[in-house]
């Protein structure tokens, strides 16, 4: 998971710019086990970039997951077991109150803000079998782009159907796609 903002934006938001991902409640996700969670913060021209990786055994993020009280993550991610080796994924951005402008001077305000910011979201897994995303050529990854001005207007879904594990001998069948 990606959050990307305004460095001077986020100045306004938090007191300590070099703890700024870290005190993100939507980044304080607790993981145990053989799930690990790691969160790096970078500068990237004008932005500061929040990056959190979660890797691990997907069956078990997804029952921890489902044992975490409701927050901004396990509100916007939804994990569903298939079968054995496929999960569907799915996740709803909404905006939240504080995003939704009433007037139209905060609609200017907003639009001036989100202007050539992009809510990005992706999936890597083993196979991509569907989604409602850009799917990688090689079908291991899938990539969505909403522009933040629509994604701030209305709820936006990403979905995925992905295989958490490949037989051994799927290298050789892809040969032959």
């Amino acid at each position: 998971m990606e959050i990307r903002m305004n460095a001077a934006l986020a100045q306004l938001e938090t007191e300590n710019l070099s703890k700024f991902c870290e005190s993100r409640d939507d980044l304080r996700i607790k993981v145990s086990g053989r799930v690990k969670r790691t969160i790096k913060q970078s500068y990237e021209d004008e932005d500061i970039v929040c990056r959190m990786r979660i890797m691990g055994p997907i069956q078990e993020f997804g029952k921890q997951i489902t044992e975490i009280p409701k927050g901004d993550l396990t509100r916007m991610l939804d994990f569903q077991m298939v079968d054995e080796t496929t999960l569907r994924i799915e996740s709803t951005f909404e905006p939240g109150d504080d995003m939704i402008a009433s007037s139209a001077e905060e609609k200017a305000m907003i639009a001036v803000i989100s202007q050539g910011r992009v809510l990005t979201w992706s999936v890597k897994a083993p196979r991509i079998s569907e989604s409602n995303g850009e799917i990688s050529s090689d079908s291991t990854q899938v990539d969505w782009s909403v522009p933040m001005a629509m994604a701030m207007q209305s709820p936006h879904t990403f979905t995925a159907t992905v295989k958490v594990a490949l037989p051994w001998y799927q290298p050789v069948l892809d040969l032959f796609k």
